[in-house]
């Protein structure tokens, strides 16, 4: 369950397995007891969250810890992932986690890329991730707050991700939805689940694009993730943002974006958001149909202005995805 909380500065992550660290030091900073060994596409992982599981500090929930098990698995390039975390009796609620790390290959620490609660249903986590590098990352299956103990299942499924990172623009590009592709629950283009194909996109800062999804075969709605895709604007997260199109009884449907670092700020908070890196597009229907569709991306002006110029801080976490001049997918590459 989402608490409306400001992140504290992720430099200051924690990770630790008999106590509360607050050095982060690695994604496996205990192998024997944290690590239960690699999952890879196709498979269904079981194993039980109890008193003797590890524990974090979970500055982006709650300020409690948080048993998890932590599974690596290797992404390649552009490929897309589905992970599902659940109750072992997927009849019951149990506030499942999810969380995605990397390693900076600079620093040699971890670093958090995406999180995941409540977006799988009956309170399970459901993440999706296109992988911007060839490599190794760590996913932590856990629960919400301390105390929350449960068996699980975690599965991994391949989402099909048929064209490369749209980095500047696309003609209009002709993708099949079907039945077997991975589902999105209850996107913001429809109340109900969706099967979805996914895309990534490039957008640098203050550039602006424009997404369109057409087809005769169903009622098209698309959904666009910012970087840290499950990632709430309400909690401050610079990795947040994107936005949503749909079509009622049409078949052509458009959005734009522009990665301008967009501040909004209450008397309590400061949201941040639509910042540059790399986005998620899921596309799906509005109606439950499948069958053909198109998918263009347009290219506009960049705009003059300065990212985020009045953001007070920066979110150290997700900074070397996005820094620039090198790109989300420069900069891994840089370290293969």
């Amino acid at each position: 369950m989402k608490k409306e909380i400001v992140l504290l500065a992720l430099s200051a992550m924690a990770l630790g397995c008999s106590s509360d660290s607050t050095s982060p030091s690695s994604a496996n900073p205990d192998p024997a007891a944290c690590n239960k060994g690699s999952i890879s596409v196709g498979d269904v992982k079981s194993g039980a969250i109890t008193a003797s599981s590890c524990l974090r500090y979970d500055y982006a929930y709650s300020t409690d810890s948080t048993p998890y098990d932590n599974y690596s698995f290797r992404a390649e390039k552009g490929k897309g992932y589905m992970f599902l975390l659940e109750n072992a009796n997927d009849t019951l609620h149990w506030d499942a986690l999810l969380e995605m790390a990397t390693i900076n290959p600079t620093t040699g620490e971890e670093q958090l890329l995406a999180i995941s609660d409540d977006e799988g249903g009956h309170g399970f986590s459901r993440m999706y991730f296109i992988a911007p590098s060839t490599g190794t990352y760590y996913i932590r299956a856990g629960a919400y707050d301390n105390g929350e103990f449960s068996s699980y299942k975690l599965t991994l499924k391949s989402c099909d991700s048929p064209i490369p990172q749209i980095t500047d623009t696309l003609a209009a590009s002709t993708q099949t939805l079907s039945a077997s592709d991975c589902v999105l629950a209850e996107p913001d283009f429809y109340n109900d689940s969706s099967n979805v194909k996914l895309f990534s996109m490039q957008l640098g800062p203050n550039e602006t694009k424009t997404v369109t999804v057409t087809s005769s075969d169903f009622q098209p709605g698309f959904q666009i993730y910012g970087p840290a895709w499950g990632v709430p604007c309400y909690y401050g997260y610079e990795g947040c943002g994107g936005g949503d199109a749909y079509a009622d009884n049409g078949s052509s449907v458009s959005y734009t974006i522009t990665a301008d670092g967009d501040e909004e700020c209450s008397s309590e908070t400061c949201e941040f958001y639509n910042f540059p890196g790399q986005y998620t597009i899921a596309v799906g229907a509005s109606d439950h149909g499948t069958g053909s569709f198109t998918i263009a991306v347009t290219e506009g002006d960049v705009m003059a202005s300065v990212v985020a110029p009045t953001a007070r801080s920066k979110n150290p976490t997700l900074n070397f995805l996005r820094k620039k001049p090198l790109r989300a997918s420069e900069y891994f590459n840089r370290a293969h």
